[in-house]
């Protein structure tokens, strides 16, 4: 499997298939092969890159930039997916994220693709709240005990013998970022966001309280913002995405997406 290094950093990813680039960004406590089904499936369409984050997958586990983290944490995943595009020399990508991932592609899109020199092309945001207050935030990490026990077995895969090591250490920084009132996307870095842009979702989702109206206030933010809500999830577990919870529905909406992308047709709905 590749590995690339920037600082101190040394960071693996998956490279897979031919076309237009897309970045496919893993939520907080997963690694890139979590998503390989969903990665298999984009490949047939898209050069696919994932990315382990450092300390996560098949990543160093040392991450010498502690203060990166404080700043803005899926800020600064973001610039490392940047800088993974620029190492393959590559100019211009799509982008897919899930949950905390969908926080990563948006500050790809709206600030350091441009401080990078990258055009992103299109991303794709689903399961997520680009406003996360005190309460909603412990809610979310409040479910995570249950998902360990569900699937521990697909985490250790994943992250080897040390997988609660990793995944308590990102509740824990998520606690103390709840504890500080929470966390929303900069303003700026939504109005920056210049692709077209799909939101996706479920109304269901207990972790995602109030995502109508957080996706209709995104809408007014992001100049080119399409919205998809379904009714249900699709599948029992609750710690499932809408993504992975009812992937034939959710890859129909990201085609046709696409496809009207590239017949100059895509546009706010």
């Amino acid at each position: 499997m590749p590995h690339y290094a920037i600082g101190e950093l040394e960071i693996h990813y998956i490279d897979q298939g031919e076309g237009d680039t897309l970045l496919f960004l893993p939520d907080n406590i997963l690694a890139a092969s979590a998503y390989q089904e969903e990665i298999n499936h984009l490949a047939q369409r898209f050069r696919v890159i994932a990315m382990d984050y450092p300390g996560r997958g098949r990543s160093a586990r040392r991450d010498p930039y502690p203060d990166e983290h404080l700043y803005d944490l899926w800020g600064y995943w973001a610039d490392l997916g940047c800088h993974l595009l620029q190492e393959l020399e590559i100019d211009a990508c799509h982008l897919v994220g899930s949950h905390g991932a969908a926080l990563t592609a948006m500050h790809v899109a709206g600030k350091q693709a441009r401080q990078h020199d990258i055009r992103p092309l299109s991303a794709v945001c689903d399961s997520f709240l680009p406003e996360m207050d005190m309460r909603s935030l412990h809610r979310m990490l409040d479910t995570r005990e249950h998902y360990y026990r569900r699937q521990h077995g697909n985490l250790a895969q994943q992250h080897g013998d040390d997988w609660r090591a990793v995944v308590d250490a990102d509740s824990t920084f998520m606690r103390g970022m709840a504890n500080q009132g929470g966390y929303a996307v900069p303003v700026s870095t939504l109005n920056g966001i210049a692709c077209p842009t799909l939101l996706t979702g479920c109304l269901t989702d207990p972790r995602t309280p109030g995502i109508a109206q957080q996706y209709a206030r995104l809408a007014e933010q992001i100049p080119d913002c399409s919205l998809y809500l379904a009714s249900t999830a699709g599948h029992p577990h609750i710690e499932y995405p809408w993504l992975k919870s009812n992937p034939a529905l959710w890859r129909a909406q990201a085609t046709l997406f696409w496809d009207a992308l590239e017949h100059g047709s895509a546009g706010t709905g």
